[in-house]
């Protein structure tokens, strides 16, 4: 088994009142993977911060998506070939 790194996505809307609010799924890749595809449901994502801990996501309000490497410093080389939303 290759070692794995931890990423976060971020998802904000209107419901996320600071600058560090947001709704937060984890997932890990192995290192040195070339590409993998990743899929996280929205029931993952989970509120943290002022609004979005007490406010159900709402997808039709999003209004940004980051992605966070986050845990320990690392040199990360992370592409993104795609964003698509699934039923």
């Amino acid at each position: 088994d290759l070692p794995r790194k931890k990423f976060n996505i971020h998802l904000r809307n209107s419901a996320c009142l600071r600058q560090f609010s947001s709704y937060r799924s984890t997932f890990e890749v192995p290192e040195k993977q070339l590409w993998v595809t990743i899929q996280l449901p929205f029931a993952s994502f989970v509120g943290y911060g002022p609004g979005s801990s007490e406010i159900p996501l709402d997808k039709a309000s999003l209004r940004r998506i980051g992605v966070v490497a986050i845990g320990e410093e690392m040199n990360v080389c992370l592409a993104v070939g795609g964003l698509r939303f699934y039923k």
